[in-house]
């Protein structure tokens, strides 16, 4: 155990007044008085002495010394404090000793405390005669694990999260809009916040990181006690402790709020390729072998809002699908279908669970966070999960790179607006892997005249291009396409006739037809390509 210069010298105050001329913080593990010429010494200890003799030896000696000055004489420059209009040195050095008992027994507690699990709520309780003010700690979630009970709080923001038991979506936007979580994910130590722009008393702020983002989160609002030297070191001394239960039970690999089965990140990661092991470990996480299986793969960034809170939210959106961390992004397999019926993605917008479809549901729940989702393909097999990470992953990257391209052709029902289908990307990815293959594709007699409907429709202002495509589309069925496109049903005849004669095409051809539709997809991921 050792004491801070700040500690001590603000508890002299109740001695007198107080003079520092050390600017430094050194810490004691002790207090000794000093008698004089001869008075043995030993590094590390505070000596407290009455003569300006006594203090400019110890500090030739390189060590500390409070002053009492007792006669009037003045502060002694060589002694780290001096100390005037006490009753003498005995009564210092009694006053010096009781305040490292007191702070010795804090922590013994805090350290006996910081052992046991779930402790926070009494290392609060413990640590309140020493902070003076209110300390919450919340998990990464924002959810209150601990908090000041013994000290009114007349906070909007600390009173609210003590009411509700966590940090509402209104108190997480304000904390967003001023660009709070950004220095809780990347500095270290404190973060003094004195622009009182949200809690109305300056605030401490300590966060503690893992490789996903937050572990655990303290917050000392300063509404007693001002944030000087001495309250900051105490408070490192309890955030110590904070650390270590954080260490213990919010892990790397495993962070608070979130869903992580090791089993599927091992899966993920290839770790796992046994069909008896997966059949195995799977069974023991509730995830069976075979069902109709959905990856969806959603990157979170630490630095906009709190990746736990998100998280914690998508597990129980998403649930019974498993959701988990991996890297810094979540991961929800989902075997929520047990119909042999069930559509392709979802797009009936039904679930076999008699509630909206996980795609329908997790649509909205992006827009709210302004997320961007990568989906796989279907898949039946457990095994085939990694193949479908990467889909889900790739999906993801290459939907991102999409937005804002425009398109003249429709997205396949089986899309959603925040949710980009692998089934749906896989042109732009072929096509990104092989960029002399795209040029090459593109010149296919199909591709011609893909490109020359394109060409006729910028010169005579006509819209064959995407006509022709929604015709195949839609599987040539007249009734359907006029509706689509606004148009009379005899009309549609008339128009395919036309581009027949035009192009020179015959779309009784199923093979032209899917040359053609080939073509299309491959025209507009020319258009991504060169976009980048």
């Amino acid at each position: 155990m050792s004491l801070t210069l700040n500690i001590i010298e603000h508890e002299f105050a109740a001695a007198g007044e107080v003079e520092r001329t050390e600017q430094g913080n050194p810490s004691f593990k002790g207090a000794r008085l000093f008698l004089g010429a001869g008075c043995p010494v030993e590094e590390g200890f505070l000596y407290i002495c009455n003569s300006a003799e006594s203090a400019l030896e110890l500090a030739g000696r390189g060590l500390f010394c409070v002053y009492v000055d007792e006669g009037g004489a003045g502060a002694a420059p060589a002694a780290a404090i001096s100390v005037k209009g006490s009753a003498g040195m005995l009564p210092v050095f009694n006053l010096v000793l009781d305040v490292f008992s007191r702070y010795e027994a804090w922590e013994r507690e805090m350290d006996r405390l910081a052992a046991q699990p779930g402790c926070l709520q009494q290392l609060v309780d413990a640590s309140e005669p020493f902070l003076k003010n209110n300390t919450v700690v919340v998990d990464p979630a924002l959810k209150l694990l601990a908090y000041t009970r013994g000290i009114p709080c007349d906070d909007p923001i600390t009173m609210e999260l003590v009411s509700h038991g966590y940090h509402t979506e209104e108190n997480i936007r304000k904390f967003k809009l001023h660009k709070r979580f950004k220095p809780w994910s990347e500095q270290e130590g404190f973060i003094v916040n004195d622009t009182r722009e949200i809690c109305k008393y300056v605030t401490v702020v300590r966060s503690f990181k893992t490789r996903e983002g937050f572990s655990l989160i303290i917050v000392m609002m300063c509404n007693v006690a001002e944030p000087q030297g001495w309250l900051l070191d105490a408070y490192n001394m309890f955030a110590e402790r904070v650390g270590v239960v954080a260490e213990r039970e919010y892990p790397d690999d495993k962070p608070s709020g979130n869903a992580v089965d090791s089993f599927l990140k091992d899966l993920l990661g290839g770790q796992i390729r046994e069909e008896r092991s997966i059949r195995e470990r799977g069974k023991c996480a509730g995830i069976p072998y075979e069902a109709r299986f959905c990856l969806f793969y959603i990157p979170l960034d630490p630095k906009t809002g709190p990746v736990e809170r998100v998280l914690s939210d998508l597990s129980i959106m998403a649930a019974p699908a498993k959701t988990l961390m991996v890297g810094a992004a979540a991961v929800i397999l989902c075997f929520n279908c047990h119909d042999s019926c069930c559509a392709l993605h979802c797009e009936a917008g039904t679930c076999p669970l008699g509630r909206r479809s996980l795609s329908a549901r997790l649509d909205s729940f992006l827009g709210r966070y302004e997320l961007l989702c990568g989906r796989s393909a279907k898949f039946t097999c457990l095994a085939h999960a990694p193949v479908a990470f990467r889909q889900a992953q790739q999906a993801c990257r290459l939907g991102g790179m999409r937005r804002g391209v425009p398109s003249r052709i429709s997205t396949p029902r089986f899309n959603w607006g925040r949710i980009v289908s692998f089934d749906r990307c896989c042109m732009d990815y072929l096509a990104e892997g092989c960029p002399d293959g795209l040029e090459l594709a593109l010149r296919t007699y199909a591709g011609l005249v893909v490109d020359a409907l394109a060409a006729d429709d910028a010169h005579t202002g006509t819209d064959n291009y995407t006509f022709l495509y929604e015709y195949l589309m839609n599987e040539r069925r007249a009734s359907v396409v006029a509706e689509k496109l606004h148009m009379h049903r005899n009309n549609v005849k008339y128009r395919i006739d036309r581009i027949e004669e035009l192009f020179g095409i015959d779309t009784d051809d199923p093979a032209l037809r899917f040359d053609v539709l080939i073509a299309y997809r491959l025209r507009e991921a020319s258009f991504v390509q060169d976009a980048q």
